[in-house]
């Protein structure tokens, strides 16, 4: 059985009912998204707790330690972008044995967290200015607000998931330029390369020797430390560990830096020894990450159905 809209109506006044239909659909949608919003924020909220600097239940201690050796083995705790306390002790095959304790008054800062902190703060406001500031009546302030959280929450994420490290093979050394190197790790302000990140002299008792450094970077599950002892290109290397070399009494230590060039402290330097640990799994930073892929899902859903109601299709928008 057919169904049609009885009186029949001219096509001009039927194209006009079919807008004020489509207005008060689209209306009614955007009075609804704001209770949307309002539970968005109320997610943002508790990521951005989640990240506070106070010493609360949300810290987190983990276990750094290499499995099968006795390498690395320690613990430490981070507090929101913090790591505020533990200890390392280390037994690499080219330093003498170490144990360092990190300092409670000189906290190591994780700038990864701290810029994903930022986010989720611009993230905020960006929800308050869509619900009090703006034309909440505007399909279009609305759309291009959702687009901007949309964007904030996936570069929340890019900074959570952490770089992809290269996965070395014995034999293929992975030799990098010394102007564009990161091995893996993405170089800008918010997450600056190794060479680029030198503690604070008191952040560790006693203080990290001049040829050891120590990078501890987050991740969605964990922390990771990778230990990289130096040696100066300008110091050619001795006679004796030559000869050792050449006979095979003596090994080179083979990595995925081994023949790359760094600029450490103002000096070109290369990579001895690397270690690279991961931690145990950090229960906040797993909820953390499972929140914002909800969010950012949340509000791509919200995108979506913002274009179908205003007719527009996924092809139109992206172009």
């Amino acid at each position: 059985m057919a169904t049609a809209v009885f009186p029949y109506l001219p096509a001009d006044e039927l194209k006009k009912a079919e807008d004020e239909s489509n207005a008060r659909e689209l209306s009614w949608f955007l009075d609804n998204l704001q209770e949307k919003l309002a539970e968005f924020k109320h997610g943002l909220e508790d990521c951005y707790a989640r990240l506070s600097p106070l010493e609360d239940p949300e810290s987190s201690t983990l276990v750094i330690s290499t499995p099968k050796s006795e390498l690395v083995k320690g613990h430490v705790t981070r507090v929101g972008t913090r790591v505020v306390k533990g200890s390392l002790h280390l037994r690499l095959k080219t330093l003498p044995s170490l144990h360092l304790k990190l300092s409670e008054t000189s906290p190591l800062i994780l700038p990864q967290l701290s810029h994903l902190r930022t986010l989720l703060n611009n993230a905020l406001d960006c929800v308050d200015i869509t619900r009090w500031t703006g034309d909440r009546h505007s399909a279009a302030f609305i759309t291009s607000q959702l687009h901007l959280l949309h964007s904030l929450l996936l570069e929340a994420q890019n900074v959570l998931t952490g770089p992809s490290f290269p996965v070395p093979r014995p034999g293929t050394p992975h030799p990098l330029p010394i102007a564009s190197r990161t091995s893996g790790e993405d170089g800008n302000e918010h997450n600056p390369p190794w060479y680029q990140c030198i503690p604070d002299p008191n952040t560790f008792a006693p203080p990290v020797p001049e040829n050891l450094s120590l990078h501890l970077i987050p991740t969605t599950s964990s922390l990771i430390l990778t230990i990289r002892v130096l040696e100066p290109t300008a110091v050619p290397p001795s006679a004796f560990n030559k000869f050792a070399l050449a006979i095979g009494a003596q090994r080179r230590l083979e990595h995925d830096e081994m023949d790359g060039v760094f600029m450490w402290k103002g000096e070109e330097v290369k990579v001895k020894e690397k270690v690279r640990v991961e931690s145990g799994g950090d229960p906040v930073l797993l909820v953390l990450g499972v929140k914002l892929q909800s969010l950012e899902k949340g509000i791509e859903g919200a995108m979506m159905s913002l274009r179908a109601v205003m007719g527009l299709s996924q092809e139109k928008d992206d172009d």
